[in-house]
């Protein structure tokens, strides 16, 4: 843009035609940052869906404690609440582990018990991500039985 003083006094601005030159420049510009731009972009919403699911395999993990350690509560209640949440956040396959291996009705008051819940992590994925591949999210939680 160049400024000059019309007759009245008001400044004005004139606009120069863009070259050739520069409008390819635009187009390259444009071919460089993009890639970069679109990359931010997925790794963004990889890494919010791999934080979602640590987050859902937390909550799960704990929920199925709770319901293990409260008054006649059973290991498949606790597995039973753990598949309800993740099932909720899409996770169809898990493995759930808890010690001592068997709770019942007949487990002591007072016992710690520890509920250890594994997914893949390539669960939340939306895409073929290497990063991902052959990797598992482990939540543990110990609470002692009412």
């Amino acid at each position: 843009m160049s400024f000059f003083r019309s007759e009245t006094g008001r400044t004005m601005y004139r606009r120069r035609k863009q070259s050739p030159a520069r409008r390819g420049s635009a187009c390259i510009e444009a071919a460089v940052t993009l890639p970069l731009l679109l990359t931010l972009v997925f790794g963004s919403i990889e890494a919010s869906n791999a934080i979602f699911m640590k987050q859902s395999l937390t909550i799960a993990a704990y929920e199925s404690a709770k319901v293990l350690t409260k008054s006649g509560g059973t290991s498949s209640d606790g597995e039973t609440r753990c598949r309800e949440i993740l099932a909720s956040s899409n996770v169809p396959e898990f493995t759930f582990q808890t010690d001592p291996a068997i709770v019942d009705k007949t487990t002591a008051r007072g016992q710690k018990v520890t509920v250890l819940v594994t997914i893949p992590a390539a669960a939340g994925s939306l895409g073929p991500l290497w990063i991902y591949r052959n990797k598992t999210l482990t939540r543990s939680v110990s609470m002692v039985r009412l």
